[in-house]
């Protein structure tokens, strides 16, 4: 199969093509904070709604962590928890989160906060975030608890007639049903669209080399950046000149500014300055190479042709629990490939590859050769995710599914756009397990030519 090459800003994210052969509708995503609403469901049916109502009376449940419904707009999630930690005076650690939610949306999901009260809560005033108490619980909320996201998505500023845009929509979702799903990479916000870099740190602390990371972190210019943190990081990419580069950065670049601090005051002291960040953070540096790897794993099993939605020996297999999240996993080998095969045609296992990691064992066969070319190439090993140079960074690994099942909540629908006259705009409802993002599904619908413009 003839697969479409995906842009060259998509490709340093190790997503190199699409799985759907038609043109996309195009238009645009997140033009307002509105047109991307995200909603977390958890393991125990409760929903995060964007619109919650203030508890009357007393709390239910008991314990010393109170959970609530996080409603933000515009920021992201670990800076939310910042800016409620400071506010409540509190160390961030007391909060905790099932999952990271996007800056440009407007997203509801759940925390827990330990030790606080509701009537602390009342109190409080932000400008882009609100804070409701659900219950008490006797333990922090956790990726575990986790289960889906449900998605609310304006397309705007589509060109086609109405029918068509409709037609093409229905013929590209309907192939997705058909493989068994859609792609399930790490998304762009994984990496940063305007400045992917996350990945390529990463990469500096797994292989030890900590004072590139730092460099990488300071002076790295991303595609979508404003012209002052372009000159900013030019300027000390040029001169190391710490204190110029102070002057030049722009308010809102918190992390820069503590590392650059730090280095102000002990300026061969690379390892406190990265960790200057959080340790959240500081992860998902690590997190994020992992992901890069992830897809490119799934990039080159896809052009080659080898299939995504069956396994062949020495492929891993993950069988899916009753919401179909992974809980066991099975190496494919000829005596099992006829019930792996059943089981994943009926959508209760799917086939999984490797996120690099010390414990993760990588694919046999033909999948496995694949791997391991890409890992040379990069110049890594799997046991380097034991990172010596910083031991808390470092990542076991998992397997995660090559494709990630969807459920529409309801029908597509066309309508006019009223911010862009004489254009159609295209409502999306749907679905997705948890870990797996919606710009992964909304890229093959739109197949945009320029990402940021797109408003990935």
């Amino acid at each position: 199969m003839q697969f479409k090459e995906a842009s060259e800003l998509e490709r340093k994210m190790g997503i190199e093509i699409y799985l759907t052969t038609q043109d996309g509708i195009g238009g645009r995503i997140r033009t307002l904070l509105s047109d991307f609403i995200v909603r977390e469901v958890l393991r125990s049916g409760l929903r995060a709604e964007v619109s919650p109502k203030w508890p009357s009376g007393s709390l239910p449940g008991k314990g010393s962590f109170l959970l609530c419904t996080l409603i933000k707009k515009g920021i992201d999630t670990l800076t939310a928890a910042r800016e409620l930690a400071r506010a409540l005076g509190i160390p961030n650690g007391l909060i905790s989160f099932a999952g990271l939610k996007d800056a440009k949306a407007i997203t509801a999901q759940f925390i827990t906060i330990r030790g606080a009260k509701p009537g602390q809560l009342e109190l409080l005033s932000f400008r882009n975030m609100l804070v409701v108490p659900v219950e008490f619980t006797t333990k922090p909320v956790n990726p575990s608890d986790l289960i889906a996201n449900e998605f609310g998505i304006l397309i705007r500023d589509i060109g086609m007639p109405s029918t068509d845009a409709l037609v093409r929509l229905e013929a590209i979702l309907g192939d997705l049903k058909e493989l068994g799903g859609m792609p399930n990479f790490f998304g762009h916000q994984r990496f940063g669209t305007h400045r992917p870099v996350t990945h390529l740190i990463g990469r500096e602390l797994v292989l030890g080399r900590v004072k590139e990371a730092v460099e990488l972190l300071l002076t790295y210019i991303g595609p979508g950046e404003g012209a002052r943190a372009r000159e900013a990081r030019s300027y000390l990419a040029d001169t190391w000149d710490l204190k110029g580069f102070l002057e030049l950065l722009p308010k809102g670049m918190f992390y820069e500014r503590e590392v650059a601090r730090h280095l102000i005051k002990r300026p061969r002291d690379y390892h406190g300055a990265i960790r200057k960040l959080p340790i959240k953070l500081r992860k998902l540096f690590v997190q994020a190479y992992q992901a890069y790897l992830f897809n490119r794993f799934l990039s080159s099993r896809a052009k080659e042709g080898l299939p995504l939605s069956e396994p062949l020996p020495g492929d891993w297999v993950v069988l899916l629990d009753e919401h179909g999240l992974p809980h066991r996993a099975v190496r494919a080998s000829r005596s099992n490939l006829g019930t792996l095969r059943g089981l994943i045609k009926a959508g209760r296992a799917s086939l999984a590859l490797p996120i690099p990691g010390f414990r993760q064992e990588g694919s046999g066969g033909r999948q496995g050769e694949i791997e391991e070319a890409i890992l040379e190439e990069e110049g890594i090993s799997p046991s380097d995710f034991k990172v010596k140079a910083m031991p808390e960074l470092s990542s076991p690994g998992q397997l995660r599914p090559a494709l990630a099942s969807f459920r529409l909540l309801e029908d597509p629908r066309v309508t006019g756009d009223e911010l862009n006259p004489g254009r159609r705009a295209v409502f999306l409802s749907f679905r997705l397990p948890r870990g797996s993002y919606a710009t992964c599904l909304l890229r093959e619908v739109i197949k945009p030519r320029d990402l940021i413009k797109s408003g990935f």
